[in-house]
């Protein structure tokens, strides 16, 4: 079975410096990376390509870009053909940092490769007979592989094909270290203005390591108060043994749920007591910034709050009255409830009957959209009304 080539029909100079740029664009827009893949198959004349983001072991793909592949033969490369292709067990052996062309640099002749299950299965019935592919990055848990195909009548890659493209590796393992060391305090950035805009309460902002990143202005008086309450190594910590392991159980469960986004269990509360005075609570949550990243782990934070039942918090009666359309009574009724959520102590508090005051609950929570004391106290106490 013949093979033809067509020669690389570019102007290798232009090309190179138009592909870098394009490279390079994908540190600030990793969506930029379908483009690069459409430059690239224009430039070398091919049918597709693709850009893998693997285990480092390289048999398993965590996340894909891909283009002129359809979607339902991806998924079969993706669950099972990733491991099926004749090629994979040697390019594992493979020094990274370079792509190399399966006509050429395999040990698998054409003729073995049309009569393997995934040529026959998978490749042929989209007409992809040639490819050029490698491990164009690798760190300690990722390693990501770039695949361009052609079909029989466009050709196997030369050498000469190849060493092109290889000029660009080196550019394109820059574009990721780059885009990582980006990516990190931009995260971290959008993590504290998330943490800062979900609680109007004092805060500090976890890492992945479950260090402190950020201290919002009032917690160090919290831990240097509460006699419970320490910081080692950039640690929060609770001097109590059993409460500690608590509160470092309650901080991972917080910050898995932000690596994964599945938040299932987000966050908790604890309690740490303070001698003559209520106890300090810990308000746990998870947070992560939307800040793409292709590579590297994930953005996830966790925000811990210090709420001080003794600090009153003041409601602005008029502001509130302006925010939503309550009357005098069920504004009395909600500045109430922030002070306590116990219905009979509202109920004493303003004078009026337990009734009543569930009547005015019911109103307040229609008049501001909430549908739980828990949605409404959230509301109130991050709206414009607080005073702060």
């Amino acid at each position: 079975m013949s093979t033809t080539n067509a020669p690389l029909k570019v102007k290798p100079i232009r090309e190179q410096g138009r592909l870098i740029e394009s490279i390079y664009r994908t540190v600030g827009k990793p969506d930029a990376w379908h483009g690069l893949l459409r430059e690239l198959v224009a430039v070398t004349n091919s049918r597709s390509a693709r850009l893998l983001v693997m285990n480092r072991e390289a048999n398993r793909v965590t996340f894909s870009i891909k283009l002129n592949i359809d979607d339902n033969y991806h998924r079969q490369y993706v669950e099972h053909y990733v491991n099926a292709c004749p090629w994979r067990p040697e390019l594992r052996m493979m020094p990274p940092g370079r792509l190399y062309s399966t006509y050429l640099h395999f040990s698998c002749p054409q003729p073995n490769f049309y009569r393997t299950e995934f040529f026959n299965d998978w490749a042929r019935p989209q007409n992809i007979h040639h490819g050029v592919c490698g491990t164009v990055y690798r760190d300690a848990d990722t390693s990501v592989q770039m695949l361009i195909q052609r079909t029989r009548g466009q050709g196997y890659y030369t050498e000469a094909e190849t060493a092109f493209l290889n000029n660009l590796v080196p550019h394109i393992q820059q574009s990721f270290l780059i885009a990582g060391q980006l990516a990190n305090p931009r995260a971290q950035g959008e993590a504290t203005a998330i943490a800062a805009g979900s609680e109007p309460l004092p805060f500090l902002l976890l890492d992945r390591s479950l260090r402190v990143t950020y201290s919002s202005p009032g917690v160090e008086k919290f831990v240097a108060d509460c006699p419970w309450l320490g910081m080692r190594n950039s640690r929060l910590l609770i001097t109590d043994e059993l409460q500690n392991r608590r509160l470092q159980r309650l901080l991972c469960q917080s910050l898995t749920a932000a690596d994964t986004r599945t938040f299932l269990t987000s966050g908790g509360t604890l309690a740490v007591p303070r001698p003559g005075a209520p106890d300090l609570q810990l308000l746990v949550r998870s947070v992560h910034p939307d800040v793409p990243v292709l590579i590297g782990p994930s953005a996830g934070y966790v925000a811990v709050y210090f709420y001080d039942p003794e600090a009153r918090v003041e409601i602005d009666h008029e502001r509130l009255r302006e925010l939503y359309p309550l009357s005098e009574a069920e504004t009395r009724v909600a500045v109430a409830m922030v002070d306590t959520p116990d219905s009979a102590e509202v109920a004493k508090s303003c004078a009026i009957s337990l009734h009543t005051v569930r009547s005015h609950i019911k109103a307040i929570f229609c008049k501001t959209g909430t549908h739980s004391r828990a949605d409404l106290m959230k509301r109130l106490l991050t709206s414009p009304a607080r005073r702060r």
